[in-house]
């Protein structure tokens, strides 16, 4: 019982800072557009055409949002109560559906890349921290998670095949 009051605790802590980042960077773009100075962005304004500063923030935006969506669907298949149960239709959906959200964040992500590309700042890419976000973390947990549901399919298959034979 005090593992479902820790998982319900969780997931409102996880709720509250989904909704702070959620609401946070409409005001930084509300503050950028207000006060006429893109820096509130916190993107880095050299030569930069505020066309793919805009872009650039608005795609930083929905990526995050789709990464705490799969964030969400992690947090959901680590439910205390039918641990036991990794076999299950549910668990293995709840998995893929994680590992496709983290797969849409890291596409995104490099989108963001291909914007940065096309604004010439190709030179500053690799120490880009959204590009090492995106295309290592993103990239291999989404991978991981999507692989793991495929291969608990596999097994809930030959499970079932091996159950008959008994």
């Amino acid at each position: 019982m005090k593992d479902l009051e820790i998982f319900k605790k969780s997931i409102k802590t996880f709720s509250f800072f989904f909704t702070f980042i959620a609401f946070i960077y409409p005001i930084k773009a509300l503050f950028a557009y207000m006060e006429n100075d893109l820096a509130y962005l916190g993107l880095i304004t050299d030569n930069s055409l505020p066309l793919f500063i805009w872009l650039t923030f608005l795609v930083k935006y929905i990526s995050n949002i789709i990464f705490f969506i799969g964030v969400y669907y992690l947090v959901k298949t680590l439910n205390f109560d039918d641990i036991k149960e990794v076999f299950s239709s549910k668990k293995i959906n709840l998995f893929k559906k994680t590992g496709q959200y983290f797969l849409k964040s890291a596409s995104l992500g490099g989108l963001v890349i291909i914007i940065e590309i096309f604004d010439g700042k190709f030179a500053s890419l690799k120490g880009n921290l959204d590009f090492l976000f995106t295309l290592y973390f993103s990239l291999i947990i989404g991978f991981f998670f999507y692989i793991f549901s495929m291969v608990l399919e596999k097994s809930k298959e030959i499970k079932k095949e091996n159950d008959l034979t008994i």
